[in-house]
C-alpha cells in the first residue's frame, strides 16, 4: 500500500469533517437544544477525531507499527459519527438536515468505510 495514497485518504476525512462544522458553510442545523455536557462532549470527540487523524497521517508517513491500528479507529469513528446522523439518532436538531449536507455525509461515509478497508491492507 502506498503510504502518501493513504495519507491522503485520511487527510481528506479529516478535511470533509471540518468543513461540516456548525455555523459553517454546510452544517446549519440549530444545535441550541443540546444539553452543554452533551454539545461540549460531542465537540470534543470530534476534535479528538481530527487531532488523532492528523497523528495517523504522520504514523502513516513514517511507518509506525501503529499505524494501522490507528488508521482502523479514526475509520470506524468517521464512520459512526456520519451513520448515526444519516440515521438521525444523533445529534438531534429541530432543523432538518439539507440535502447539501446529507449528499456530504453520504459521501464522506463512502470515504470512511473506504479507508477503514483500505487499512486492512496497511
Amino acid at each position: 500500500m502506498n503510504t502518501v495514497y493513504l495519507s491522503l485518504i485520511i487527510f481528506l476525512n479529516v478535511t470533509l469533517l471540518s468543513i461540516l462544522v456548525p455555523g459553517g458553510p454546510i452544517e446549519n442545523r440549530d444545535f441550541s437544544a443540546l444539553k452543554g455536557f452533551v454539545f461540549w462532549g460531542f465537540n470534543v470527540f470530534l476534535i479528538t477525531l481530527g487531532l488523532v487523524s492528523f497523528y495517523t497521517i504522520y504514523a502513516v508517513l513514517s511507518n509506525n507499527p501503529s499505524s494501522n491500528l490507528l488508521t482502523k479507529v479514526i475509520a470506524s469513528g468517521y464512520m459512526v459519527v456520519y451513520a448515526i446522523d444519516l440515521a438521525g439518532i444523533f445529534p438531534k436538531s429541530p432543523t432538518e438536515m439539507s440535502k447539501t449536507l446529507m449528499l456530504f455525509e453520504i459521501i464522506n461515509l463512502c470515504i470512511a468505510t473506504y479507508l477503514l478497508i483500505l487499512s486492512f491492507f496497511i
